[in-house]
């Protein structure tokens, strides 16, 4: 007499799945496509977030670099005669205008008038910009002299400052200020440009530049 195959407990006799395994498989299916799902949104969002960083720190040594060479050519320069003479220079902690060599790629000689601002965009940010103009030493006045319109040179912050460290005066005493006054002797030691985002937060790392010595030569 033959013996009837056993069956395996919980299978039909087709040899298929119960309602209760496929369930079980579709809920790890699921899981797992979350998780993948999950895995590569990490992956996007650090992938971008890397490629921001490194545009950040691009632009971030282009301007540095480009404001170094800048600062370490700045003369000591007066603009107007007698009592009206002044330094080629004005800076407070929005505005910074100076005299330095025109740059090798514009091809042209003799000095420009660079002004570095802070300037407020529409959604209440604010970005450094840079215009520029020949300096005429013959001007009567230096912020009179007009200048091209502003290059944007950085994404935006929630403020950008500038800071400057020296003593205008042989009575004062070097310390960080931030104006330098119209009647300064000399020229600042040092400037400084902070940057911050939102809710205090640093944006660039400070900004530190030495300048030629502020004496006149």
């Amino acid at each position: 007499m033959k013996q009837q195959p056993r069956q395996l407990p919980g299978r039909t006799a087709s040899g298929g799945f119960t309602l209760i395994e496929l369930l079980v498989a579709i809920m790890i299916l699921t899981l797992f496509m979350t998780v993948s799902m999950g895995a590569v949104r990490i992956a996007s969002k650090s992938t971008t977030a890397g490629v921001v960083r490194a545009d950040t720190t691009e632009e971030m040594r282009a301007v540095s670099d480009f404001l170094r060479r800048q600062f370490a050519q700045l003369p000591h320069m007066t603009i107007g005669e007698g009592k009206d003479e002044r330094l080629a220079f004005a800076a407070d902690q929005k505005n910074l205008r100076f005299v330095a060599p025109a740059p090798l790629y514009s091809r042209g000689a003799g000095f420009m008038i660079y002004t570095l601002a802070a300037r407020r965009t529409d959604d209440g940010r604010e970005v450094l910009t840079l215009s520029y103009a020949p300096f005429d030493p013959g001007s009567e006045r230096f912020e009179a002299i007009r200048s091209t319109a502003p290059m944007v040179l950085t994404a935006s912050f929630e403020t950008v400052e500038f800071e400057y460290f020296g003593a205008e005066t042989d009575k004062d005493l070097p310390d960080w200020t931030p104006v330098w006054r119209d009647d300064a002797e000399r020229l600042p030691s040092a400037i400084r440009i902070r940057t911050r985002t939102e809710f205090g937060g640093a944006g660039w790392p400070d900004l530190f530049y030495t300048l030629r010595s502020g004496d006149a030569s």
